[in-house]
């Protein structure tokens, strides 16, 4: 009888004891994801390695692996992600996250090995696709002759790099010694950072100045841009606020100037002090200011966004996506006359640190960019590009001689050449006069220029590399013609034959959907899909518009205007009057997904409802200024609480499915209905800001 009370009094313990201890870990298990959810990673950390070790919650693991990879700790996160892929619950997210770890490490053939066994499992992730073709070109980028970069005079052995033109110089932000703050760093002996400005006159630079005391104060002050009439500053700061985890926080301000002096700084409309935003870049025509921010919804890192101008304000910050940003750091972007888009990563494919890309804009979204090669990337930190499209000049800057320093760089006379050509029908042999030709590299169009009345044209260019030409005339057939200069004889004109061919008119008339009013200065994006040129025409007072198109060609049709959503016709029929009707946005507009259904009343997508979504991809992918709030219902009522939290689930998985579509985080918002009879399960709400 005593020993059978014993026995029952050591079971009751051990199940206390257990159950306490399961309580505890529970506890510290909600306590780790509510610190991981509020951005706090290394409060999160400890916690969720707790759990993770006597856990195999898949889910928990992953947010640890996250908090490794935004806490720096690369070689914690790469143990963690080996140890996932191993296991049987590994699925095609735990491979991905390996290749892009893998690549981050600069460690390309493996990553190579991961991608190609990521895609395997998820064929229509065309990133990928693309982070397995960069990984197979990046050891071709081996010239570093063509291009002539050198240290500028001006710099110091603190930290100098260049951010924007500015008068006839140039503006520098420097941690050299200065009266406005003190020495932050005894090793590089930098001071907080500083605006200066120094004169270039002939190949000499004078001695930096400070840009402005108005623009000065005792932290940092950083990146900077200019509107195009040079009255407007949009700049970086820092007032010495740091985040949860170290981390300082920047601001975007703007000041003008006045009366022969700078305003007082403002802040920027979307600045925060929960994130950071900063490296602004406006546009020429000044509709488009791009930055850098970690705000949430991003792919992690530092991320670059856009905000356009809506009269005397900004709209909403939009996420460029998933071919610009990863889940490293995306930082000094500059929007070039020539409209595309450059900026330093430590997440894409380069040779080591931060290394500069480029990337081009077309049919409503960025490209994948491209390495720019030698001699703006080295293994060390490569950024701040920025270029002077009249004068053929830019700069860089870069840490590969130890301190962050600015180069000067220009194309290397001693590589260039210049290619001549003429252009002739094919029957007879007469010359073409006025003939558009495209000069390409690497599919990506780099200068245009016209036939003479002789039919001759010219393209300066480097030799020994590889370019293709595109030749287009009305009433000829389109052509695209490599070149290959080992191929040529020396100072022997480039000849080319063109055949004749009838083009078509293409007519159409531009209306509101709704009232069938025309739209007048609807801008129409004519995207020849063959030889991937874009053509520009506008609407005039009756909504119509012609043009003329090659008929031996597959085109798309993009056709937009401020206030409606745009509008693409893929594979346009040319021979044929039409009209294309536009859709007013306006506040509060919805979309109801009537098939939407969930299986068992479960909260998992049916490829039913996938589909629908996939109708809303295609609005979100033509219009990237629109955001959406997905909200959820259910038609079965279970009490309040637990509506909701199917409700919540139903618009995480919908907000899920889209993210691994390419659509940006920080573009939704999700809102748990609860029990409602009246409208399908899901509901998206267009929007123009939260």
């Amino acid at each position: 009888m005593y020993k059978k009370l014993l026995t029952t009094i050591f079971v009751a313990l051990i199940f206390f004891l257990t159950q306490t201890a399961v309580y505890a870990q529970n506890k510290d298990l909600e306590k780790g994801q509510r610190f991981f959810t509020n951005k706090e990673y290394k409060l999160a950390i400890p916690l969720l390695k707790k759990y993770s070790l006597s856990h195999k919650d898949k889910i928990v693991k992953r947010n640890l692996f996250i908090c490794y990879l935004e806490t720096q700790q690369d070689d914690e996160a790469l143990k963690l992600v080996k140890r996932i892929i191993n296991s049987p619950e590994a699925e095609a997210i735990d491979y991905l996250n390996y290749a892009n770890l893998l690549k981050k490490l600069h460690n390309y053939p493996e990553a190579k090995e991961w991608y190609i066994k990521y895609s395997k499992l998820n064929p229509t992730d065309k990133i990928a696709q693309q982070h397995i073709q960069a990984l197979n070109i990046i050891n071709e980028i081996t010239d570093d002759t063509l291009y002539i970069a050198k240290p500028l005079n001006v710099n110091t052995s603190q930290t100098d790099y260049a951010t924007s033109f500015y008068k006839d110089g140039l503006i520098l932000v420097s941690g050299r010694s200065n009266k406005y703050s003190k020495q932050i760093n005894k090793d590089t002996k930098d001071h907080y950072f500083n605006l200066y400005f120094s004169k270039k006159t002939g190949t000499t630079y004078s001695i930096p100045k400070l840009l402005s005391e108005e623009l000065s104060s005792k932290y940092h002050e950083g990146s900077a841009c200019f509107s195009s009439n040079e009255k407007f500053i949009y700049f970086s700061r820092n007032k010495g606020i740091v985040d949860l985890n170290g981390q300082a926080r920047l601001h975007i301000y703007m000041s003008r100037f006045n009366n022969g002096k700078w305003d007082k700084p403002e802040i920027f409309l979307h600045a925060s002090d929960d994130y950071s935003t900063g490296h602004p870049s406006i546009s020429k025509d000044g509709k488009l200011l791009f930055f850098i921010s970690n705000m949430p919804g991003g792919y992690g890192g530092t991320d670059i966004y856009y905000c356009r101008k809506k009269g005397f304000s900004w709209g909403p910050p939009i996420n460029l996506g998933p071919s610009i940003n990863t889940s490293s750091n995306e930082m000094f972007p500059y929007i070039g006359e020539d409209e595309n888009l450059y900026f330093a990563s430590s997440g894409h494919i380069g040779f080591g640190g931060l290394d500069i890309f480029k990337s081009s804009f077309e049919q409503n979204h960025w490209n994948y960019p491209v390495n720019m090669g030698y001699p703006f990337n080295s293994d060390k930190d490569d950024f701040a590009y920025i270029f002077n499209q009249k004068k053929k000049m830019g700069y860089f800057s870069s840490n590969r001689n130890n301190s962050d320093d600015i180069f000067e760089f220009e194309s290397n006379p001693t590589k260039l050449k210049i290619l001549n050509g003429q252009i002739s029908k094919l029957r007879p042999k007469e010359p073409i006069d006025s003939v558009t030709v495209f000069l390409a590299d690497k599919n990506l169009i780099i200068d245009k220029t016209y036939t003479a009345p002789s039919g001759n044209f010219s393209f300066n260019i480097f030799q020994d590399k590889k370019y293709s030409l595109i030749i287009q005339k009305y009433g000829f057939k389109t052509k695209r013609v490599l070149y290959f200069p080992q191929d040529l004889v020396k100072n022997r004109n480039l000849k080319i034959r063109l055949e004749e061919s009838p083009w078509a008119n293409i007519k159409a008339f531009v209306k509101n959907q709704f009232s069938s009013k025309p739209i007048e200065d609807a801008k129409i994006e004519v995207v020849n899909k063959t030889f991937k040129l874009s053509t520009y025409y506008s609407t005039d007072s009756n909504g119509n518009f012609s043009l003329d198109i090659d008929t031996g060609n597959y085109y798309d049709l993009i056709v937009s205007k401020s206030g409606y959503f745009t509008t693409v016709l893929t594979n346009y029929m040319y021979d044929e009057i039409q009209s294309i009707d536009l859709i007013k946005t306006k506040g509060n507009q919805t979309i109801e997904l009537e098939t939407s259904t969930f299986p068992n009343q479960g909260w998992l997508l049916s490829e039913i409802t996938k589909g629908e979504l996939n109708n809303v991809i295609e609005i979100l992918n033509h219009n990237p200024d629109v955001l959406i709030e997905l909200r959820a219902s259910t038609k079965v009522d279970n009490g309040n609480k637990k509506n909701k939290e199917l409700c919540l689930k139903r618009a995480n998985e919908a907000m899920n499915y889209l993210i691994t579509q390419g659509i940006t985080a920080n573009r939704i918002k999700v809102y748990p209905i609860g029990f409602n009879t009246r409208s399908a399960s899901i509901v998206v709400k267009l929007v123009e800001s939260f």
